[in-house]
């Protein structure tokens, strides 16, 4: 059974990025207007919840419910709080600037895991602050003596991060590794989390070439109940077109579904259910597909937050 999109948002000034359910309604980044808007599906309306983000782009929930954002105008994570403001966690890897921010997930222990890729608009203000030597998958977690955030680099074979997620029980990190429409490596990653290291991955899919050029890859990802991977990947002008892809964590493809706008972000489970998938679009909107047949994987935040 194929998917039936609806608009429900936008289109915006430039892509739609990160997204998450607060428990009641989608929050969602317009990286490019620097805003965090929030879609109310009971009533409809849309509502800005912040502004004057410095181009805010993935977005999380801890199992407190603090929200956290990858802030790629700022190259640093941010927590943004109930009462407007925000606070810088940790910017600087063994003394260097980190990247640019763009995807984060928050595991049971309060550690935030997110890609740092490299990016062609650079961040605002004067650029003094040169890029990382490597583009990593990083981890900031709380120093066990000072609790300062530190940042530890996690990944060290990846050149192009973009979208990550964990496995139910946070024994796997999966990764997007790969500019989405990129002419290098295209590929969906899983890597075990051995310890306090990430082990050699296993690659799941890899997105090929075909006549019209090379495949995009996988921007966003999140999981379904049963632990398969709902990944964003596609574009009109690539390969088989904008597609929202189904995987087993084996890597067998279950299921694609056709995407209506330019080509799929982020994505993410909502509604009362947690049965109605969201995707944010690089046209930006936000869709709608109800009646998937899937539930997603309900995380302690959105029983916090009920």
């Amino acid at each position: 059974m194929q998917w039936h999109f609806e608009r429900v948002a936008g289109p915006l000034k430039g892509h739609a990025g990160g997204i998450v359910w607060d428990g009641t309604a989608i929050v969602f980044a317009a990286v490019l207007e620097s805003r965090i808007l929030r879609y109310d599906p009971a009533g409809g309306s849309l509502d800005e919840l912040r502004r004057f983000t410095n181009r805010v782009n993935g977005l999380a929930f801890d199992a407190e419910g603090r929200l956290y954002g990858c802030q790629e105008g700022s190259r640093r994570i941010i927590e943004m709080k109930a009462d407007g403001s925000a606070a810088a966690l940790g910017a600087t890897l063994e003394g260097r600037r980190i990247n640019f921010p763009c995807d984060l997930v928050i595991d049971r222990g309060g550690r935030i895991w997110f890609s740092d890729p490299y990016h062609p608009l650079p961040s605002h203000g004067p650029q003094v602050f040169p890029v990382l030597p490597h583009a990593s998958v990083l981890r900031l977690e709380r120093h066990k003596v000072t609790h300062d955030w530190v940042i530890k680099r996690m990944s060290l074979d990846t050149l192009a991060p973009r979208a990550v997620a964990l496995s139910a029980d946070e024994q796997t990190l999966y990764v997007g590794e790969g500019e989405a429409a990129g002419d290098g490596v295209r590929e969906l990653r899983a890597y075990p989390i051995e310890g306090d290291r990430l082990g050699a991955p296993i690659v799941l899919h890899r997105f090929g070439d075909d006549h019209r050029g090379p495949q995009r890859g996988v921007e966003g990802l999140c999981l379904d109940a049963e632990g398969n991977l709902i990944a964003c990947a596609g574009s009109k002008d690539n390969g088989p077109g904008p597609l929202i892809y189904v995987f087993a964590p084996s890597g067998r493809i279950l299921e694609t579904h056709a995407f209506p706008d330019e080509a799929p972000m982020r994505c993410a489970f909502g509604g009362a259910g947690l049965d109605e998938l969201y995707v944010t679009s690089d046209g930006g909107s936000l869709w709608r597909a109800r009646k998937t047949g899937r539930m997603g994987l309900r995380h302690a935040a959105h029983a916090t937050r009920n």
